[in-house]
C-alpha cells in the first residue's frame, strides 16, 4: 500500500495551477500538497472520504494533487474526494490567497528591496500567469488600493482622527 493518495482538483482558472506550483515548489506532474502552507491546510480541510471510489464529474481545469497518508489516519483505507461545493470554496481560497501573496510580493519588492514596482509586478506576472499581465495586475492593484484608502479615510474620520 502506498503512503500517498492522489486526488483530482478542478480549478476555475488555469493560472491557479501555476500559483499552486509556486506555493508547493513543484514544476510539473502531480502537486504534493502539505499543511505547511495556508492553502494546503485549507485544501486538507475540504477533503471528504468515501468507502467506494467517487467518479469525477467536475468541470474546469483539472490537476492531480498528492495527499500524504499516515498510518494514524482514520481514513487510511477510504477514497478521498471533493464535492462540487468543496471545489468552489477551494477555488475562492486560492483566488484570495494569490491576491494576498501578490500584495506581499509587491510590498516586499517595492518597500523592503527598493525595486521598481513595474519590475516586481512583471516578475509576479511571469511566475503566476506565464505571460505579461502587467496592465491587468496594475489596474486590479490600483482599484483595490483605492478601495482600502477610501475605507481607511472613512474609518479614521468616523473615529475622530
Amino acid at each position: 500500500m502506498s503512503n500517498e493518495a492522489t486526488i483530482k482538483l478542478a480549478l476555475r482558472k488555469t493560472y491557479y495551477e501555476n500559483y499552486l506550483r509556486f506555493i508547493f515548489d513543484k514544476k510539473e506532474g502531480p502537486i504534493p500538497i502539505s499543511r505547511t502552507e495556508a492553502v494546503g491546510k485549507y485544501i486538507f480541510s475540504r477533503i471528504r472520504y468515501s468507502e467506494t471510489p467517487i467518479h469525477d464529474l467536475h468541470e474546469g481545469h483539472q490537476i492531480e494533487i498528492i495527499l500524504p497518508k499516515t498510518g494514524t489516519c482514520s481514513a487510511q483505507f477510504h477514497f478521498p474526494y471533493f464535492s462540487a461545493e468543496d471545489m468552489m470554496f477551494i477555488n475562492d481560497f486560492i483566488s484570495a490567497s494569490s491576491y494576498l501573496d501578490f500584495r506581499l510580493i509587491v510590498n516586499t519588492g517595492c518597500i523592503d528591496l527598493n525595486m521598481d514596482r513595474k519590475k516586481v509586478i512583471g516578475i509576479y506576472s511571469d511566475l503566476i500567469f506565464g505571460e505579461d499581465k502587467y496592465e491587468m495586475l496594475k489596474k486590479d492593484d490600483y482599484r483595490r488600493r483605492q478601495k482600502v484608502s477610501k475605507w481607511l479615510h472613512q474609518s479614521t474620520k468616523a473615529l475622530g482622527y
